[in-house]
């Protein structure tokens, strides 16, 4: 008797359970935060991410420095990269206001306080030209580090960096960074393979 295996199609986005894509979302969003902060010249201490029974899943991420004048620029990048997830290339102004309206409220809020703080510049539009160029040349390593915080909860400075594929731990002076920035130096490609444990 002969016995043949059928080829699984790939898991696709609509397979999972609401909750996970909820955290799926999350994961994307706090990424693009974090990898935002980095490229930008910034540290983060952590990005994390929570699932509680009770109050459901949230993302932060925590920030050790924060180039200056970028801090617009890195809250715009999560709702961003949740609607780059969720709408393709070229996301909708529609979902993006849907999502600073809900998972990214505190964003948006931020946001605003920072238009506030700076009278002489506008700060959200500053950012909205800064951050699909700069998410779209990156977009790998947002992915990958989204893969890390969906299978550990939390992804660190280093794992930014590792999927930036910087080895000089970035910050304002880093030259590696500046070459991403520039468009001179290629992000490494989505590792799509899960990881083999120990």
């Amino acid at each position: 008797m002969t016995t043949t295996k059928a080829r699984r199609r790939p898991l696709a986005f609509a397979d999972l359970t609401a909750r996970e894509q909820i955290g799926l979302r999350t994961a994307i969003h706090e990424a693009g935060h974090a990898v935002a902060a980095t490229v930008l010249g910034g540290r983060i201490h952590a990005a994390v991410l929570t699932d509680g029974r009770v109050s459901g899943i949230h993302g932060k991420t925590v920030h050790a420095e924060v180039a200056a004048g970028s801090w617009p620029s890195v809250v715009y990048a999560g709702p961003w990269a949740e609607a780059r997830w969720l709408d393709g290339k070229r996301p909708s102004q529609r979902l993006l206001f849907a999502i600073l309206e809900g998972s990214g409220h505190l964003d948006n809020k931020a946001l605003c306080a920072a238009a506030a703080a700076d009278v002489s510049g506008d700060t959200s539009n500053e950012a909205r030209l800064t951050v699909p160029p700069l998410l779209e040349m990156t977009w790998p390593a947002v992915v990958s580090v989204a893969q890390v915080l969906h299978r550990q909860g939390e992804a660190r400075h280093d794992d930014v960096c590792k999927a930036l594929g910087i080895s000089d731990g970035g910050g304002p002076g880093s030259a590696q960074l500046a070459h991403i920035r520039a468009g001179l130096r290629p992000v490494p490609p989505i590792d799509a393979r899960p990881p083999v444990p120990a």
